[in-house]
Parts: C-alpha cells; structure tokens; sequence
C-alpha cells in the first residue's frame, strides 16, 4: 500500500514536472515573480497556467512573433508583496505596469537587464527605497513613472543618462536634495512632474535646455532663489505649477517667452515685487493663479490681452491703483478673485459686462463709487462678495442674478439695500418657506 502511494505521487509529481517544463522562459520568470506575491489575484490565478507551453494567453500579457512577452500590465489587481527581480528575465519586455498595487520594498537592480524597455510604470505602491538610479541604464526608456510611492534621498545626477525620456513623474515621494543640473541632459522631456517632495535649493539653468517641455509642477516643495525657466527653453511650455514654494524672486520679464502657457499657477511661494507687464503675451493663458504672496504694484493693463482666461487669481498680495479697465476684454472670464488687497477707484463698466462671469470675490479693498444697474445682468454670477469696500449709493433695484446664484456679501459698507428686491433676499437666505 505504501509502495502504491509512493508511485501515485511520484507520477503526478513527474506529469506537473513534465508540464512546467515545457513552459518557455518567460513563462517561467512569471512564474518565479509571481512566487514573491502574498496575495494572488483571481484573474491571475486562473489564467497564468504551468501547463501551458507559451504564456501568451495570460491575462495582463502580450507577446510578439516568438513568443516572447513584450507587454505585462498588472495594473489595478490589488497585488500585496515584493518586487521580485525574476520579472527582468522577460528580456524583450518593452512595456511594464504595475501600477496601483501593493507592492513593497525596493526595486530590483535586475531591472537594468531590460534593454528594450521604453515604458515603466510603478506608480501608486508602497516602494520604499533611494532613487533607483540603475534604471539610468536602460537605454530606451521614454516614460518613467514612480510617483505616489515612499521613495526618497536625493534624485541621482545619472538622470543625464536617460536622454531618450518624455515623460517623468517623481511626484508624491519624499525626495529630498536639489534638482540635479545634469536634468536638462534630457532633452527630449515633455511632462517632468516633481511636485510633492522635499526637494530644496534653486531651479536649475539647465531647465532651459528642455525645449519640448510641455508640463512642469514643482509645486510643494522647498525651492528658493530666482525662477530660470523663462527664456527660449519655454516656448512649448504649456502648464506650469510652482506653488508652495519659498522662492524669495519675483516673477522674471521673460515669463512673456512662455507663449503657449495655458495654466500658469504660483500659489504662496513668497513672490515679491510687481507683475511684469509681459504677462500679455500669454495670449494662450486661461488659467491664472498667483494668490497670496507679496506682489506689489498696479495690475499690468497688458492683461487685457489675454483673452482666453477663464480663472484669475490675484487675492492676498499688496497691489494698488484701479483694476484696470482692459479687464473687460476677457470676455471668457468666469472666476475673478481680487479680494485682500490695496485696490481703489471704482469698478469700471467693462468689468460688470463680463457676462460669463460666475464668481466676483473683490472685497477687502478700498474701491468706491456706485454699484452700476449692470450688474444685475450677469446671469452667470453664482457668487460675488464686496464687503470690506467703500461703494456708496444704493444696490441697483430688482437685483436678481441667474438662476444658479449660490451667495452675497455686501455687508460693512456704505451702499444700501434699501431698493433690493425679494428675489435678492431669496437668494441671500437659503432658507425655506416660513
């Protein structure tokens, strides 16, 4: 009976063995990889098969001509464990996801054996380990993404390597250090994301070289000194965020090179001084954010020209004089924050036909004259707030904003409501009928 059990094992042990065996090479490395999970997905416990001879029909895989996987995206499968290094023996892998998983621990050196490569994507796990600059070694690689993870130390000056990349996303980590100059080796990156970190010490020059650059957030982070990335280098530059920084400059002239800035953020980076004129030559810019740092001076009449904006932040800062009546050019204007600053005279007619305008927070300033009748055709308007101000007069008479209007705030001031309308106190109250 022993004897028996004995040969019954050793043959289902043999045929398992026999399968597997058959199983190519990079099979097998999945396999192995797939040993360092501790937890298994169910699409992938029912399909990575070791009886299979070629694992081309696994789930997350494809494979060229050979046989040979080229494409593995495990992506979104909630996979717990390590990053085993076996997974760098599908040499002709050229693309890799594993993104928003469970991942822990480092990333293996063994990664360096794939030449091919041009897409890594470990984004959204839980790596915990200093800059990989091995992957500086894979020679092809266009996208490099290892944001949203706990990686840190300082980011390696061998990125100069990686001269084939476009798109580099290092966010959410907690890399610390400068910037390394040798980035603008990369000549061919479009998207360099680094915000989040605890990255310190100036903008690189270098930044200059990155002509294709399209989207660049250093936002939240500890840089200081002058802002470089104004000159030819940014002509392309579409998006640009740089907040929560302490920089201590104030914005450059040549801002006005980055002609195809469509987003332009600066929120409390310690900016001083005035806004350069320049500023009208975005004449792309639809969104503007540079609310609560230390600028100071008039609002540039230039800003007239740009006619696509659509969201204009300058609250908290110390500027003065008149809001300039080129403003009325934005015909797109939605959002129009000016509140906390030294602003006087009166808002001018062309403001108040604005007519997309949806919020208008000027308060806390010192603008005076009268609240035009005009207002009262902004049907867009859903929030608007004056307080703080020295406007005379009366509320214009049945003042009554569109139907999405949301709140008011006229209060401690001059004017009176004594002409308002009951629409205007239904829209004030947010209460039901009594």
């Amino acid at each position: 009976m022993k004897l028996h059990s004995s040969l019954l094992l050793f043959h289902v042990f043999f045929q398992f063995y026999t399968l597997s065996a058959t199983l190519n090479s990079d099979g097998l490395a999945l396999l192995s990889f797939k040993s360092h999970w501790t937890s298994l997905p169910p699409l992938i416990n029912s399909t990575w098969i070791p009886s299979h001879s070629i694992p081309c029909s696994w789930a997350g895989l494809k494979c060229n001509s050979f046989h040979h996987v080229i494409f593995l995206n495990l992506s979104y499968l909630d996979i717990y464990g390590q990053l085993g290094p076996e997974v760098a023996n599908c040499t002709q892998l050229q693309y890799l996801d594993l993104s928003y998983n469970y991942f822990n621990g480092q990333i293996p050196y063994s990664f360096t054996n794939l030449h091919k490569l041009k897409y890594l994507d470990l984004s959204v796990n839980l790596l915990n380990a200093p800059f990989p600059n091995f992957l500086s070694q894979i020679p092809h690689l266009k996208l490099l993404d290892l944001s949203y993870n706990q990686l840190h130390g300082s980011i390696s000056t061998t990125i100069a390597n990686m001269t084939h990349l476009r798109e580099l996303y290092l966010q959410f980590n907690n890399f610390s250090g400068a910037i390394p100059s040798s980035i603008g080796n990369c000549t061919q990156l479009q998207d360099l994301y680094l915000n989040d970190n605890q990255l310190e010490g100036v903008l690189p020059y270098s930044l200059n070289n990155l002509n294709h650059l399209l989207n660049f957030d250093v936002a939240d982070n500890k840089l200081t000194g002058a802002i470089p990335l104004c000159f030819s280098g940014c002509r392309n530059l579409q998006f640009l965020d740089i907040s929560f920084n302490d920089f201590g400059s104030g914005l450059p002239y040549s801002i006005g090179n980055c002609t195809a800035l469509s987003q332009f953020t600066a929120v409390k980076s310690n900016l001083v001084g005035a806004i350069p004129s320049s500023i009208g030559l975005l004449i792309e810019l639809s969104i503007l954010r540079l609310s609560e740092n230390h600028l100071s001076g008039k609002i540039p009449s230039e800003i007239g020209n740009c006619e696509s904006l659509t969201e204009l932040h300058l609250y908290s800062h110390r500027l003065d004089g008149n809001i300039p009546s080129e403003m009325g050019k934005l015909g797109e204007l939605r959002d129009l924050e000016l509140f906390s600053n030294q602003l006087s005279g009166e808002i001018l007619l062309e403001i108040w036909k604005i007519r997309h305008l949806e919020h208008l927070f000027v308060y806390n300033n010192s603008l005076s004259g009268e609240l035009p009748v005009e207002m009262t055709e902004l049907k867009n308007l859903k929030n608007i707030s004056l307080f703080n101000n020295m406007f005379t007069g009366n509320l214009p008479p049945n003042i009554c904003f569109g139907r999405n209007f949301e709140c008011s705030e006229y209060g401690n001031q001059s004017a009176s409501r004594k002409n308002t309308s009951g629409c205007w106190k239904m829209h004030n109250s947010k209460k039901g009928p009594s």
